[in-house]
This record gives structure tokens, sequence and C-alpha cells, in this order.
């Protein structure tokens, strides 16, 4: 599954599983899950992040690595093939990237943002492109495969063609989707929090498009961001439709007593990723099955909308 060769530390169990031979895949991942939810990645002395954690993104995605010479080849296409209107706009939203986390900075350049998005753009064709967000939504990526770029393209690449593909069409349909299934699971799992923000006028379209575009990669701090990471590739892109939901649980107190509780949402407090994964396994087996399906596969699946508006006509 993983093979490299590591001096001065010791490796944990996880590193050491992921280097040892699986002969049935299946179990393995299964069993990298478990381990994963369990123990979670840990971070060896000396370093701010797991240095192995791009690998078991890539393995949880059965992405196979990338050489450099096919990738370079790949980018030596670009100039030629990428409209001066889309390097424009990637440019324009690359330097704001995590603006106020230096840590990111130190890891990962512009230069790097550019050339993955603009190849993402490019390889994909008309089906992805770009869209604003979409640098917010590479950077956890970047930084976890800051010492091999190819590697966070192919990640990447695979993230927004295979698994949450709607999230980046023109109108990020999958998007508007996913804000949809954010208010019915609301309304499921806490009615009394729903009802105080529909009396707002407060729905997910208005305050929770970043976080679901960004599969939470907006809010701070990264390092709680890519331990939520590890969680979605793991169990799927889709719990972020409940980690959403958790983070308004672990608010409902602040929100209910706010006559103003836009000004809680607009910039939500930093991620606890712990709890939010608790509470976001916890919300499972409080949803209906037909519209729990809903929110596993609204990234990928045109149908969800049409069955989203027939489940609600069935369940009023």
């Amino acid at each position: 599954m993983y093979n490299s060769k590591r001096q001065g530390r010791k490796k944990d169990s996880i590193e050491s599983f992921i280097g040892s031979n699986q002969q049935f895949l299946e179990n393995g991942l299964s069993q990298l899950r478990y381990m994963i939810l369990i123990e979670g990645l840990s971070i060896p002395p000396g370093y701010d992040q797991c240095p192995y954690r791009g690998n078991v993104w890539s393995i949880l995605c059965r992405v196979a690595p990338l050489p450099t010479s096919s990738y370079y080849k790949m980018l030596a296409s670009v100039p030629t093939s990428l409209s001066k209107p889309l390097y424009d706009k990637i440019k324009n939203d690359t330097f704001r990237t995590l603006m106020n986390d230096s840590n990111f900075h130190s890891k990962v350049s512009e230069e790097s943002l550019v050339r993955v998005l603009s190849l993402v753009a490019m390889t994909a064709g008309n089906k992805v492109g770009y869209v604003q967000g979409m640098n917010v939504l590479l950077a956890p990526i970047m930084y976890a495969c800051h010492k091999s770029e190819p590697q966070a393209f192919a990640l990447f690449h695979h993230l927004t063609t295979k698994q949450i593909p709607l999230y980046v069409t023109p109108n990020v349909d999958g998007v508007h989707t996913g804000l949809s299934l954010v208010d019915v699971a609301l309304n499921y799992i806490d009615p009394v929090l729903s009802q105080y923000l529909d009396s707002k006028f407060l729905k997910a379209q208005i305050y929770a498009f970043p976080s679901c575009l960004t599969l939470c990669a907006c809010t701070p701090p990264l390092k709680s961001v890519l331990k939520l990471w590890d969680f979605l590739f793991a169990y799927g892109t889709h719990m972020n439709i409940l980690f959403i939901v958790a983070q308004l649980i672990i608010n409902r107190s602040a929100l209910l007593k706010s006559p103003q509780p836009m000004k809680i949402l607009r910039s939500l407090p930093n991620l606890e990723e712990n709890e939010i994964i608790k509470l976001s396994l916890s919300f499972i087996p409080e949803l209906p099955k037909p519209f729990y399906s809903l929110i596993v596969r609204h990234g990928y699946d045109p149908a969800v909308p049409q069955e989203l508006k027939q489940f609600l006509n069935e369940n009023k």
C-alpha cells in the first residue's frame, strides 16, 4: 500500500500498517478507516503535521502515484491550452488562500496553487474548469502533500472529478443541493434551532455556502481541517453536510440567545474537530435512511435535487 524509508523516528501503528503488505484491498482499507477513527494520524516530535498524511489520503481515495515526469509533461501544455481569462480568474483567488496562516504559506507557494488549479481546469475540460473557492478547497491537499506537487494534483483531480464533481460546475449545483440538505438535516436533528434560524430568514444558502463548497477548509485552524479531512477521505466527503450541522449544534446556545445570529454565522468559531466528528456520527441514526442516501450521493449524482423534492413532498 505504501513504501517509504523513514529514518530518525519510529513509525506509529498507522504508518506501519500502510507500509505492510495487504493481501486484500477492501479489508485493508476498512482497517485503515477504523484506525483513523479510533487512533487518528499522529504528529511526531519536531513535525507540525502528520508527515505521511498525503499518502494516507491517496490510499483511501485509491489514487495511484503520478510520476513527476508525467506531471511536468502535463504542465508544459498549460500555457497554450489555458485561456487568459481563466488564468486571471485563478490568479485573482490564489493570493488570498488562507491569507492569515503563515505556517501554510511557509509550506505552499502561490505558484504551486496556480499550477495545480490551472492543470485541473485544463485537464477536466468543461466539466470543471475553475470556480471561485476551489483555491481554498485545494489548500489542505497542497499542505498535506507539500513535498509532492504531483501527488497533490492527482488527489485534487480525483476529488473534483470523482467525489464532488457537482461542486465545481459553473453553477456549483452540488453545493446548492448540499445547502438544502443542511437545512433539512438541521430540522431533523434540532427542530428548535432550525425554526429559530428560519424565523430570522437564515437558510444555509446564506450562511453556509463557503463551508459547504470548501468542505470546511475556510474555517480555521488548518490543523483541525486536516483532521476533519482524514475522516472525510476515510468515510466520505458527504459527511461535511453533517459537519456543518454539528457546528451549528456546538454553537446552539449562543445562536438561540442572539437576536442577530448571523453575526455568529458570518464567521464561525474555530473548528472543534473531535466534537464535530462525534456529533456527526451521532446524527446518522436520527436521519431517515432515504434522506441520508441523498446526502451520500449529492456531490456526484445529478438526480438528487429532484429526489429531495419528492422526499420532502412525501414527508410533509
